[in-house]
């Protein structure tokens, strides 16, 4: 029997042998590439339809050395692994080793037919940073001034900030090298007021010169990009790419009730802008529930990882954090697909020629709540 994902995909017009194989071209790794971005996208665009949600959740960047990671600690509660792994390129430029651990972990997620996605929390180029890229350093203010010197070729501003483009932009070349595929999330949640890129008149433009950077000028073919807003979203229109439209929209949702209307007013705002654009979940706190999956159909739903269980925080005061059974039953809900659940032929086109023979951690690490 045909595989359902190989049915859509001829439904759809779509040849089945163009998405999973490598085209007779000058360039079969770039054919390769572009045959698994089309896969991936024509399947999240189809899931809203079928009422399925991929599960997610957030690698944070201090996990990607251990173990015991969020994704191998929702194996344990769940017995489930993640369709969707996400990941965080910060600290790549300034801690050589990070970088190493980082695609360790997206070969795994892809070698196993999996869909990885990254965010970036890019420090302020034009700062300071005594930790390099510690976090607080993408919080690091900017004035409107500035942001408009780092896009304007030629000064010291934007040698900084291309200098920062083109470190990170490393990792993403190894990766691409290696088959990976990653849904690039960079400079979320625009329309808050806590990172340097918050509340910029000129972030259009900073999205278009990172594109312009990452795809035009390095030749990174294998990014799928996501653009995701703070909560409900509903100011964001003056934040919208002006050239490069993304191809993913989404919502960062960190509120104390799991089944918030932000959520379905977060749909409804980014579909004015995004139009066909697949919906996603890009983060969130607390799992939602069934009425809110109902609501908004997203393609899935990343869980950030350290909100995964109230009880593993130092001090269990966390008003985003999970409750060990909300997390069980967002799992166990019937449109919940995780990485057992995805189809076949994806699996395969996802993986093809991606392999991790020599992993930096163990593939299923005793976590420490095993042991209580």
């Amino acid at each position: 029997m045909r595989d359902p994902f190989c049915n859509w995909l001829l439904a759809a017009g779509l040849s089945v042998l163009a998405v999973s194989s490598v085209a007779a071209a000058p360039d079969k790794l770039s054919a390769e590439i572009q045959g698994k971005k089309t896969a991936i996208l024509s399947y999240v665009a189809q899931l809203p339809a079928q009422k399925r949600t991929l599960a997610g959740v957030q690698v944070n960047e201090y996990e990607v050395y251990i173990d015991c990671t969020s994704a191998d600690r929702l194996a344990e509660q769940t017995g489930k692994h993640p369709a969707l792994l996400g990941l965080e390129l910060m600290n790549a430029i300034a801690y050589p080793p990070y970088s190493s651990y980082l695609i360790d972990r997206a070969l795994t997620q892809t070698a196993a037919g999996g869909l990885v996605t990254m965010a970036w929390h890019e420090r302020n180029p034009v700062e300071v940073c005594q930790r390099g890229e510690y976090y607080e350093c993408a919080k690091k203010a900017m004035t409107p001034e500035t942001l408009r010197a780092v896009l304007t070729p030629g000064t010291k501003e934007h040698k900084l900030w291309l200098a920062d483009v083109q470190a990170m932009a490393k990792t993403l070349h190894k990766l691409r090298d290696a088959g990976v595929v990653v849904l690039f999330r960079p400079y979320h949640e625009m329309n808050g007021g806590w990172f340097w890129w918050g509340k910029q008149d000129a972030y259009g433009d900073l999205w278009d010169a990172l594109y312009d950077e990452l795809v035009g000028r390095e030749k990174l073919d294998n990014l799928i990009w996501i653009w995701s807003v703070d909560r409900d979203g509903a100011d964001t229109a003056k934040f919208f790419p002006k050239r490069h439209k993304p191809d993913i929209v989404g919502t960062d949702m960190y509120e104390n009730d799991a089944n918030t209307a932000k959520f379905a007013a977060a749909k409804t705002n980014l579909t004015k802008l995004g139009g066909a654009a697949p919906f996603a979940i890009t983060e969130t706190g607390q799992a939602p529930g069934a009425k809110v999956l109902d609501e908004t159909n997203p393609a899935w739903v990343l869980l950030w990882g350290d909100h995964l269980n109230v009880n593993w925080t130092w001090n269990g005061d966390c008003p985003w954090c999970n409750k060990p059974e909300q997390v069980s039953a967002f799992i166990k809900l019937p449109r919940i697909l995780t990485l057992d659940e995805l189809p076949a032929a994806l699996k395969t086109t996802i993986a093809k020629h991606v392999t991790n023979p020599h992993p930096l951690h163990h593939a299923n690490p005793v976590c420490p709540a095993k042991l209580r």
